[in-house]
């Protein structure tokens, strides 16, 4: 390093520095875009404070690299796609963009020979996902013998289900996944605009249900902004989400991904994101909260900082100086591989 970029680091760190000492100092008063915000923050802060233990995880899987000041991830959790890179939705956000740089494994004898080789590895979890096909759903039952076989080396197995009906539900009991991964939506006209599906929000409570009623570990993901950047359902939908016994909620937001319709699209406003996520927090005072990686660009520092104020527990690929953060506010960082809905 030459001395121009030690001076460089150098005044970074003392920035950090200031930026945390006046937050200590002032209070949650940096986030007063909204009316009433740092008040709501204070509420979610000390509750979560008195709910939980005082530290926070910070999820870094290996499906994306990770190389902080304080942890580098080394892909001992893994995403596969049973699908390859194929979706008969092609949602408006994704079309199957996102399903690129996951490991493909088409056929059950693929993804049980994948496990063998990771296993030697040193790979410890995986999430199995995949495109959707046209009733929205992840086409796990002929994959189900080779989930079992799976959980026999001891793999964590964490699985997105989409629409799952009930034979798959008791399939995925048997094969003994640890965690199911529910996509959320709340609002119809985001599921016709969005997800091309003649469905309807209830549809989505009653596969909740279903997995539920087999004594699955289900961890619900809502998407903040789903309909083009706009908050249209969500609200409502983690109300109803309130009710049922769940241990974990995952909340993303709308990031553009380059090529879809919404490329173009900025996502949620952040402090709206933070608001929300206030929120959720003084709705389910004991409900383990994650923020996972989806989340704009816009903001992000600012926007992980109140992120940690609204009072989660878990939040996905942090920035070093949100870490710092984290700790300048008693909180001991857990530097995780696995994906953030599983901790």
């Amino acid at each position: 390093m030459n001395s121009t970029q030690g001076l460089s680091n150098f005044a970074k760190r003392k920035n950090e520095e200031k930026m945390v000492e006046k937050t200590i100092v002032e209070g949650w008063t940096e986030f007063d875009q909204i009316s009433n915000l740092p008040d709501l923050l204070k509420e979610a802060w000390n509750l979560r404070r008195k709910a939980f233990p005082d530290f926070i995880h910070f999820a870094v899987p290996g499906g994306r690299h990770y190389d902080g000041k304080n942890f580098r991830n080394s892909g001992q959790f893994l995403n596969v796609s049973i699908t390859g890179v194929s979706c008969a939705l092609q949602c408006d956000h994704c079309q199957g963009k996102m399903l690129n740089g996951m490991i493909p494994s088409p056929t059950p004898e693929k993804l049980q020979e994948l496990g063998t080789n990771l296993l030697k590895k040193g790979v410890t979890g995986l999430l199995v996902t995949g495109g959707c096909n046209h009733k929205g759903q992840v086409p796990l039952k002929p994959f189900l013998s080779a989930l079992a076989y799976l959980k026999s080396l001891s793999f964590t197995i964490h699985v997105h289900t989409g629409l799952a009906d009930k034979e798959t539900a008791v399939g995925l009991k048997q094969a003994g996944v640890d965690k199911v991964f529910l996509d959320m939506i709340g609002d119809a006209a985001t599921i016709r605009r969005v997800y091309h599906l003649d469905r309807k929000p209830s549809d989505f409570i009653e596969t909740l249900e279903i997995l539920l009623a087999e004594n699955l570990d289900v961890v619900p993901h809502v998407v903040l902004g789903l309909n083009y950047g706009k908050i249209m359902g969500e609200e409502n939908l983690i109300q109803t989400l309130s009710d049922y016994p769940l241990e974990t909620l995952v909340l993303v937001a709308l990031r553009a991904v380059p090529g879809t319709p919404m490329g173009g699209v900025s996502g949620p406003n952040p402090a709206e994101i933070v608001r929300i996520t206030a929120q959720t927090r003084l709705l389910n005072p004991s409900l383990k909260l994650s923020f996972g990686c989806a989340r704009p660009y816009t903001q992000k520092a600012w926007l992980e900082r109140g992120l940690i104020a609204a009072g989660i527990n878990t939040l996905a690929f942090p920035l070093d100086e949100t870490i710092d953060f984290a700790l300048a506010w008693g909180l001991e960082p857990i530097m995780n591989e696995m994906c953030c809905g599983g901790l």
